[in-house]
């Protein structure tokens, strides 16, 4: 079952990371598009641009193919890396995170940028279409990790590290899972998220008082229906209004 993003630009978002407390603010989105090799049918990956609270930027990828989300974080790198000159093979020594190490292309993927939400800063302007390499760094010491250097992305001398964020673990980072099921409209989702806080009155929206409210007024009309005898609400004067038969109940006379 494929995924979306359940994210909106403008919020934030809160958890911990690397046992600091954090907060990201959604910038935007950039959906990206390109077709399968193998079924050659069209893949998209969702890139959503954070600002953490020291300002750093950071990109978390959710990738509707193999609904994988997968959190990139920027590292350092000198000299940089022109992703668009990049071959698989390339293999360079440079230094990353000030450290010597052995960088490698293993995979190069070219994409059409399909669409773009909020605010997403390209260096060089507008674009239509993007280019993103795979590369398997080998530190001194041995230890191999795997970064990705995306053409679209603003900084020209970082290439971003890769975490991949299982759904228990989106909710220590972000505080809350960070996808939906495609099925599933994401009001839907807010509402289901919004709703509990309301009741327990976590919940810091304005709309707030007006859950409450709705609600009060619910429970007035449930009351008045259920209420058949005298109703709820007094039909006058504060006294309940019942009709009666002109005829009396038990002489069959007729009443006064």
């Amino acid at each position: 079952m494929s995924v979306r993003g359940d994210l909106r630009v403008g919020e934030t978002l809160r958890g911990s990371l690397r046992k600091k407390r954090r907060s990201y603010t959604v910038m935007g989105r950039v959906v990206l598009k390109r077709r399968d090799q193998g079924s050659r049918r069209f893949v998209k990956r969702e890139q959503w641009r954070l600002i953490d609270d020291e300002g750093k930027e950071l990109w978390l990828e959710i990738r509707r193919d193999t609904n994988k989300v997968v959190l990139h974080e920027p590292v350092p790198v000198q000299p940089a890396i022109d992703p668009l000159t990049l071959e698989v093979g390339w293999s360079r020594k440079l230094r990353v995170r000030g450290r010597p190490c052995t960088v490698e292309v293993t995979n190069v993927r070219r994409a059409e940028i399909d669409h773009e939400t909020g605010a997403i800063d390209h260096s060089q302007g507008a674009l239509t279409a993007t280019t993103c390499a795979e590369l398997r760094v080998v530190e001194a010491q041995g230890s191999i990790s795997t970064m990705v250097v995306d053409a679209h992305r603003l900084h020209t001398r970082e290439i971003y590290s890769e975490t991949g964020l299982s759904s228990s673990k989106q909710y220590k980072v972000f505080g809350r899972p960070v996808t939906r099921p495609w099925w599933i409209p994401g009001f839907v989702r807010r509402l289901w998220r919004w709703f509990p806080a309301a009741i327990s009155g976590a919940s810091r929206s304005d709309w707030a008082p007006v859950f409450w409210i709705v609600l009060m007024f619910v429970v007035l009309v449930l009351a008045e229906l259920i209420d058949d005898d005298e109703g709820f609400f007094p039909s006058g004067g504060g006294v309940p209004f019942r009709n009666r038969s002109v005829y009396g109940g038990g002489g069959g006379g007729v009443g006064k």
